[in-house]
C-alpha cells in the first residue's frame, strides 16, 4: 500500500480534528511528518507553541502511523529510515 500526500493528509486532519489549527506535511525520504499550526501563526512552517503537542510520522511504503513528541519535522524525519 502506498500512501500519497493527499492520503497523509486525510490521515494527519482526522487525527488533529477540532484540536489545532490548520495540518501542514513535511515530505522527506519515504515519511510525511504532518503536523496541526496554531490557528494565528504567521509563517506556515512553523510549529504550535503548545508544549506536549505531537506530530504524526507516516510510512508512505506501509501506511503505518507513529506519533512523535512534536519537535521540528527535520528532526522527526531523521529518527526514520529513508
Amino acid at each position: 500500500m502506498t500512501v500519497s500526500r493527499r492520503k497523509a493528509r486525510e490521515l494527519a486532519e482526522a487525527y488533529f480534528a477540532g484540536r489545532y489549527g490548520k495540518v501542514e506535511i513535511f515530505t522527506i525520504g519515504r515519511v510525511y511528518v504532518a503536523w496541526a499550526r496554531g490557528a494565528d501563526a504567521d509563517d506556515p512552517r512553523s510549529l504550535p507553541e503548545t508544549v506536549g503537542g505531537g506530530c504524526l510520522v507516516i510510512d508512505k511504503d506501509t501506511g503505518g502511523i507513529a506519533v512523535r513528541p512534536l519537535l521540528a519535522p527535520q528532526a522527526v524525519a531523521d529518527q526514520f529510515p529513508r
